[in-house]
């Protein structure tokens, strides 16, 4: 009993110690980076009350409310700085940490579950998420703990189990809509265990009820994703490119941390479904090819319904989405497969465990902490969210009473605005006026005119908008002198954040 006690509480230490290097590696430099423009976006969008908020997302975001909301007493509390309003991304992505050893050991055991918690920790991909000021961590620990309470509904469902699976999946929805392939991969699962005949391990009828509740919980937002993501002429996710093989290998690299930990990975997945032990021989440091060569080994096929689990799930959530990017409109995304990254470290924890030379298992966990270490370091020294904190801060040392600072194309207004110290310059946005019109040529002028200088912070996202940027410069230099010209460039870690994170700031002066 004492041993058992003992064990127990050497999990909870080892597992407390994993939260707590978790908890480090999130908050530190979390206010380093420069906010960006989807930053922006969750920041404006939470300073409306719960009632706007809730209005304001049905009407402008191609996400649903929920994240918004514990956003919106975040910088109630703790102000509106990077570190505040990055902070709740932090804090759900520790709390990731411990539901996913809850993940691991129902699928596998504890030690599979401490392995698990330990690859999340050191996650650069989690870790650069939970830097943002967006829903991502969010979601992966809803789906998580959607996760495992569908594990325990499969196995002995109660009134418990229940509840927790209901309630965490429609919180999962009503968090982004890639929480619907989560939803989708648990049917998946479902179906394939009827196809097998595994009718002993739940009650179809009591699944069926608890999918139609979290339906009809989710049903008052049914109709703003039918409208704004499914039938709407505007796709809400125009800007995504038609995804590539590349783009899919290229985001499990990503989920993994590197090039080295994806091939690791890709073994140490494989390993899960095999069990090796020692048959006959041992081990002579004196002759080690002879004691090799006198091995033999007994392979065993094992955990092969927890392992068919995790590719259900990385499979809904990678394949289905890039498959579907080529039936209308592009919709696959890396940062959106975020929660198929937990399922990959899972896989990876329980081909760990499968090791069972403790040396080379040590090695393993070892080698995956250092490589992780590396990737993590690259991404505390990238700048993948631009520095618009450094191209705003020049115009606010620079600029003179009666500047006028114009944006192409709108949007990076509103991160100049969060930094922007200056109450005496204008501010005018280009939008979408078309390069080539000579009404639009007029219209920049009339907006120039009366200001001996003019500002340009320009953030081209497409080819589209780099001639407009060309445009503008060109009209400008009809009757402006450049004065200077400064670039602030992003450079990306992993998966791009967005479109683009570059700056260009250009000053001109009016010919004498």
């Amino acid at each position: 009993m004492k041993v058992a006690s003992r064990r127990v509480s050497n999990y909870s230490l080892a597992l407390l110690a994993i939260v707590l290097i978790g908890l480090f590696l999130r908050l530190y430099h979390l206010g380093t980076q420069s906010i960006w423009v989807d930053e922006v976006f969750s920041l404006k969008m939470s300073e409306f009350d719960l009632l706007g908020l809730v209005g304001r997302t049905a009407l402008y975001d191609n996400s649903p409310p929920l994240y918004y909301i514990p956003l919106h007493y975040m910088i109630l509390i703790f102000g509106t700085s990077e570190f505040a309003i990055r902070l709740l991304s932090a804090l759900f992505g520790v709390l990731a940490i411990p539901v996913i050893y809850l993940v691991g050991r129902q699928l596998f055991d504890k030690e599979a579950g401490l392995m698990a918690a330990l690859i999340l920790a050191f996650s650069s991909f989690n870790v650069q998420y939970s830097q943002e000021a967006r829903m991502y961590t969010l979601m992966v620990l809803l789906a998580l703990l959607s996760m495992y309470f569908f594990l325990r509904v499969l196995r002995r469902s109660t009134l418990a189990t229940s509840a927790g699976y209901i309630l965490t999946t429609t919180l999962l929805l009503y968090t982004h809509y890639y929480g619907l392939l989560i939803v989708l991969a648990q049917n998946l699962y479902v179906v394939i265990l009827l196809l097998l005949s595994a009718r002993d391990t739940f009650r179809l009828r009591q699944w069926v009820t608890l999918e139609v509740l979290v339906v009809i919980l989710f049903a008052p937002w049914m109709y703003v994703f039918a409208n704004r993501v499914v039938l709407t002429q505007v796709y809400a996710w125009f800007w995504i490119p038609l995804p590539t093989l590349n783009d899919l290998i290229s985001t499990f690299v990503v989920n993994a941390g590197s090039v080295f930990l994806s091939i690791l990975f890709i073994a140490l997945s494989v390993i899960a479904l095999f069990r090796f032990t020692r048959a006959k021989g041992s081990w002579d440091w004196k002759s080690p090819l002879k004691a090799l060569a006198a091995y033999s080994w007994n392979v065993k096929v094992v955990n092969v319904a927890s392992v068919l689990f995790l590719v259900v799930w990385l499979f809904a959530l990678n394949v289905i989405p890039f498959a579907m990017s080529y039936v209308k409109q592009p919709i696959y995304y890396p940062r959106y497969t975020i929660a198929a990254s937990v399922a990959l470290y899972v896989l990876v924890a329980g081909g760990i465990r499968n090791i069972k030379w403790n040396y080379a298992r040590l090695v393993v966990i070892g080698l995956i902490v250092m490589l992780s270490a590396v990737s993590l370091q690259s991404y505390y020294v990238s700048n993948g969210k631009g520095d618009a904190r450094e191209a705003t801060n020049l115009i606010n040392a620079n600029a003179k009473s009666g500047d006028i600072v114009l944006f192409v194309p709108s949007w990076p207004q509103s991160i100049f605005e969060y930094y922007n110290s200056r109450t005496d310059v204008a501010v005018k946005p280009i939008g979408s006026w078309a390069p080539s019109d000579t009404e639009e040529h007029e219209r920049l002028i009339s907006n120039v005119t009366g200001h001996d200088r003019v500002w340009l912070f320009a953030s081209p996202t497409s080819q589209i908008e780099k001639a407009r940027e060309s445009f503008i410069l060109n009209v400008l230099n009809e009757s402006y002198e450049q004065i200077s010209a400064k670039n602030f460039d992003a450079h990306h870690f992993g998966a791009s954040l967005g479109p683009s994170n570059n700056y260009h700031v250009y000053l001109y002066e009016k010919r004498s």
